[in-house]
């Protein structure tokens, strides 16, 4: 791996396979990352045992691998999957953005 999950660049990295989605996972990251006393501003919340991030944050982590083309042995089956099509050519990254983009407009939440 040529970047460091704890701090990786804002642009992808010259070898990476799938940069709007490194750019997704980075701005995710950037969100959620730790500040210097493990406290997630966005959620709130301290890190869980204060050393490492909170689930959006390893989330955009595991995107940001996905988006190198690593394999993470602790990947769910559905990332597994994504990745494989990503890698396929059988996903449109930009589509999945703006589907994701509609249903959480047009799906209704809890409290609103």
């Amino acid at each position: 791996m040529s970047f460091d999950v704890d701090n990786p660049p804002v642009e992808p990295p010259a070898d990476c396979r799938h940069r709007l989605l490194w750019r997704l996972a980075r701005a995710l990251w950037e969100t959620h990352r730790p500040d210097s006393t493990s406290f997630c501003m966005a959620t709130g919340t301290w890190h869980p045992n204060q050393r490492e991030p909170c689930q959006p944050a390893r989330l955009a982590q595991e995107g940001m691998r996905t988006a190198f083309g690593e394999s993470t042995p602790t990947s769910p089956p559905w990332l597994t999957v994504t990745r494989e099509r990503l890698a396929a050519g059988e996903i449109d990254p930009m589509d999945a953005v703006a589907e994701a983009l509609w249903h959480r407009r047009h799906t209704p939440r809890s409290g609103r």
